[in-house]
């Protein structure tokens, strides 16, 4: 198995297709080619054996990166197949919409992923972002991200939540992030044409249409993640910035703390939210939570820093996580699994415990439930 990634990407790299080349004939070969090579990815970057000392855990991966073949191999992947194939996808996509399939795209972005998981790819970051500022992969992906309502298919702007979540993944690397930032990326997200909707209102998981149920998922599983990393990496520097942008969005900070509120207390909220819970609704839940922390300490720390309050009711919101961590049974009933991500989580969970209804929602909540110590979970890749 050790030589499998090797092989993978020496048959790609002779075969001398890239996206450009294959979207224009038949990209079905090339597609399986990279499929192929996300496996082998994925082989060495569940490899984690990391000490608990960080110093003997950088020592390590220094050693992994300079005496791993697989290191360059991986910095030649998210070149050739990463960076380089996110324009010609996006071009692809913009020309011939009709043609263009979202798999391509999800699949470069879980290649992305699997590369930044390879144990000592750490130390390779300053070219990983100079690879990718050459080729302009994050404006690239802006630009589809506030095209993405336009380039909606049969209704669904599934492009706008892929070109997030590759936006979200470059943001994992602390300097790209920096980058992101220097660029304007929440200025971007804010001015796109399709963040109009998220800012409507009728945005939620229960929403009728499929396009408002992803701009909901965009909200959930991008914006707010990256919002997150941005600032961990940059940190007071935009501060200021992240607090503007969330107050942009009061119909959906206000949801978030209705869509978790005990029966009694939702007598007034629609009826599929007064019945349903889902893992979604919990994860925004719990990432509002860290950005509205990490936020009060920057305001808290630094007397001179400029900051706007958001108003988002912390207090109520631990409140409603008590409350359904405290009726374990009654929370059974509400959670509903949505899309094909929740239901096989839903099913694994099934497949090891009898109590099968309490999923992941309950681990989110318990993390709530310890708001104080919010600045101890480990965020980074939650989503």
């Amino acid at each position: 198995m050790e030589g499998l990634l090797t092989r993978i990407w020496e048959t790609i790299r002779q075969s001398n297709i890239t996206f450009q080349v294959a979207l224009s004939s038949d990209p079905t070969y090339y597609r399986t080619l990279l499929k192929l090579l996300f496996l082998g990815l994925h082989f060495h970057s569940d490899s984690k054996g990391k000490s608990k000392n960080v110093a003997d855990d950088f020592k390590s991966s220094s050693r992994l990166a300079q005496s791993s073949p697989i290191i360059e191999t991986v910095i030649d992947i998210l070149e050739r197949v990463v960076a380089q194939g996110i324009r010609d996808i996006a071009t692809f996509i913009h020309e011939q919409p009709g043609e263009a399939s979202p798999e391509d795209l999800a699949l470069i972005t879980g290649i992305l992923q699997a590369c930044l998981r390879i144990p000592g790819i750490e130390l390779c970051y300053s070219q990983i972002v100079a690879i990718f500022e050459h080729n302009n992969s994050a404006r690239v992906a802006i630009t589809l991200f506030s095209w993405s309502d336009t380039l909606a298919v049969e209704g669904d702007p599934i492009y706008g939540e892929l070109s997030i979540l590759f936006l979200l993944e470059l943001s994992t690397v602390p300097a790209m992030a920096e980058q992101l930032a220097i660029g304007g990326i929440l200025s971007n997200i804010s001015t796109a044409s399709i963040t109009t909707y998220l800012r409507g209102g009728t945005v939620s998981p229960f929403a009728e249409g499929a396009g408002l149920q992803r701009c909901y998922s965009i909200w959930v599983r991008g914006i707010l993640p990256l919002v997150l990393n941005l600032l961990d990496s940059v940190g007071a520097a935009i501060a200021s910035e992240a607090s503007q942008f969330l107050l942009q969005f009061p119909a959906l900070l206000q949801q978030s703390i209705e869509a978790l509120e005990p029966p009694a207390s939702s007598r007034m909220m629609a009826k599929a939210q007064l019945k349903y819970i889902t893992l979604a609704m919990c994860s925004e839940a719990h990432t509002l939570s860290l950005i509205m922390f990490v936020l009060k300490g920057f305001r808290e720390g630094a007397e001179t820093l400029e900051m706007a309050e958001i108003k988002w009711d912390a207090a109520t919101m631990l409140d409603n996580a008590e409350f359904w961590l405290g009726t374990r049974a009654v929370l059974s009933g509400k959670i509903l699994p949505m899309g094909e991500r929740d239901v096989a989580l839903y099913k694994e969970k099934v497949s090891k415990s009898n109590n099968c209804t309490v999923l992941l929602p309950k681990q989110i909540l318990m993390n709530l439930y310890r708001f104080p110590d919010l600045t101890q979970i480990n965020w980074r890749r939650a989503y």
